[in-house]
């Protein structure tokens, strides 16, 4: 069976698409991202962020990408999966659920990978924009996230305005802009997505999600990824927890954390503790006492 992506790609060349994927919209956000470009070499560090502006323009993009092509018969399975979701998770925002709208979209387009060539819709959605030569922002943007996925840092302190982060597996670090406005404390655990930015003047990164802040120690995650069979003293233990964070078996495993977890919410954080795999540990899960 051919990928995905090869009858998108296929049925957009004939045309044959037309009644089911509407671009008309493509060009005038195309025009947004040029104007963003030509900004970037202006970029003044803040919330109005053109890098992230750009990444919210490619995050409206893929969702009206996903919906104009759920008709086809390649989709069922990723629909059926998010509608099932969408009811038992209802991804929001505290108090009405932890599971923010922020991680879950970025989640179901750049993670969840269905189909036989296991194909998600960032790597769907690439495949039809490099080959037709987009713009190149727009192009890079995609690439990005779909290159991302959740991980754990910790909080290093603040140098220019900007968080360092550490990936507690890879010790990478990495100068940051929370686009919640959350900053933190040092010592803090970060569970969060993050991109580069889109410029070629500054280089930091963007933390995409909300940041969910565990109240457990580095020690604590390490030793959980080591129970994984993911060791920071093995050879390719990059590739295990890049797949593990990403593409984990179980779909319903970093959701089900997140719910299990929460403790309470600032506008800009939510606070989870526990462990994923030790009972008890987390507040909400099933027959917690």
């Amino acid at each position: 069976m051919a990928k995905i992506s090869k009858k998108i790609l296929s049925e957009y060349k004939k045309g044959r698409l037309d009644h089911v994927l509407d671009f008309s919209e493509l060009k005038a956000t195309k025009e947004k991202i040029k104007k963003i470009g030509t900004r970037a070499k202006e970029l003044e560090v803040g919330f109005s962020d053109p890098s992230h502006n750009m990444y919210l323009l490619v995050q409206n993009l893929l969702s009206f990408f996903s919906e104009e092509i759920s008709v086809l018969d390649e989709f069922t399975e990723y629909y059926d999966l998010i509608v099932e979701q969408d009811e038992v998770y209802m991804p929001s925002y505290p108090p009405t659920s932890p599971v923010t709208g922020s991680y879950y979209t970025f989640w179901c387009f750049c993670d969840f990978s269905f189909g036989k060539h296991k194909e998600t819709i960032t790597t769907i959605f690439y495949d039809l924009v490099s080959v037709n030569k987009f713009d190149d922002l727009l192009i890079k943007a995609v690439e990005n996230l779909n290159a991302s996925c959740m991980r754990f840092y910790k909080h290093l302190g603040f140098e220019n305005d900007l968080i360092i982060l550490e990936d507690i597996m890879t010790n990478e670090k990495y100068s940051c802009l929370s686009t919640s406005e959350y900053i933190g404390v040092k010592e803090e655990i970060w569970f969060v997505r993050m991109v580069p930015n889109l410029d070629d003047q500054y280089n930091y990164q963007l933390v995409l999600t909300t940041p969910y802040v565990i109240r457990n120690s580095e020690k604590d995650w390490l030793e959980f990824f080591a129970r994984q069979g993911i060791n920071k003293e093995e050879t390719g233990y990059e590739t295990k927890y890049q797949a593990f964070m990403k593409h984990h078996p179980n779909d319903k495993y970093w959701h089900d954390y997140i719910m299990d977890g929460y403790t309470n919410y600032e506008h800009n954080c939510i606070y989870l503790t526990g462990i994923p795999d030790i009972k008890g540990s987390k507040p909400h899960e099933l027959g917690f006492k």
